[in-house]
């Protein structure tokens, strides 16, 4: 979907979000925002954001010289979940429906978020957890995946953000344990960016015993196939069904011409709950119906 001008605030916020994490001097700060503007006056806004901001990371990495600023706070996520795996596991057992439970708090990782507005903090993300029962799904298509789950041969699980791919590593073992002749790809970003998932993260925790880990050789903040690898778009495109976490894929993938992927995410602005006649900060399971 094309660029919406909301974007463009969060855009340059998410240069000052990253001149405090890396104590840039203001004239620095300043270097790094007049490149972006310059960048963002020539930008073909036909684009989606997560394509437009995937040209700004590189311009604040290039300049800052560091590739991936987020490095240690990504890592706190990571630890911070994978500490509470064994109290989500026993929430999961006890709750009535195994599945449904797994994937609205898989979906409830999706509040980690260093490009979105909201601000969140770990107590916030465990409250939620812990109430996930009441979580009502915005859009619900969670028994039409569980459905086509059971008919697939190969699924491609897309991350998103760090400490996310926790819940999303115990969903999958959910899902093998369900549907154990499903082969389970586990696709993340080819390069840093903001906090999105990459190898690094991946083997941060382990996600290898639960899926196979494959990149898209790409740095956008979503998944943009045309510039993905061809090992990539092969598996992309034959997999039986295709899991997408996260606003920035659905932002970029929402209108590619494929059937059987299911958008899992967040709602965290105003310009995508007005696409989707839902509530700012809502959780939805949907289908890309083609």
């Amino acid at each position: 979907m094309a660029l919406n001008f909301n974007c463009l605030g969060c855009n340059i916020n998410q240069v000052i979000k990253i001149s405090k994490v890396l104590n840039l001097s203001r004239n620095d700060e300043e270097k790094v925002i007049r490149k972006v503007l310059e960048y963002l006056s020539k930008a073909d806004y036909s684009k989606c954001n997560p394509e437009i901001m995937g040209e700004i990371w590189k311009i604040i990495c290039d300049l800052t010289n560091n590739n991936n600023p987020y490095k240690l706070l990504k890592n706190y996520y990571n630890n911070e979940m994978e500490k509470l795996h064994n109290e989500i596991v026993s929430i999961i057992e006890k709750s009535d429906n195994k599945f449904l439970t797994c994937l609205k708090i898989a979906i409830v990782g999706n509040l980690i978020d260093f490009a979105a507005k909201h601000t969140f903090s770990m107590d916030d993300l465990k409250n939620k957890i812990i109430d996930s029962k009441k979580i009502q799904l915005a859009v619900d298509h969670s028994m039409e995946l569980y459905h086509k789950l059971k008919q697939a041969g190969s699924l491609l699980y897309l991350g998103d953000n760090c400490g996310e791919i926790v819940l999303d590593k115990i969903f999958i073992e959910y899902i093998k344990q369900i549907f154990p002749a499903i082969k389970i790809f586990y696709g993340v970003r080819g390069e840093s960016i903001v906090n999105d998932v990459t190898k690094e993260d991946a083997l941060m925790v382990n996600m290898n015993s639960a899926a196979e880990v494959i990149d898209n050789s790409d740095g956008s903040l979503g998944t943009l196939i045309e510039k993905t690898s061809e090992l990539f778009k092969q598996i992309f495109y034959s997999a039986d069904i295709i899991i997408a976490k996260g606003q920035g894929n659905y932002e970029s993938l929402s209108t590619i011409n494929r059937s059987g992927i299911f958008f899992l995410f967040m709602v965290k602005c105003e310009p995508i709950s007005e696409v989707l006649n839902v509530e700012t900060m809502s959780v939805v399971c949907m289908e890309n119906v083609k």
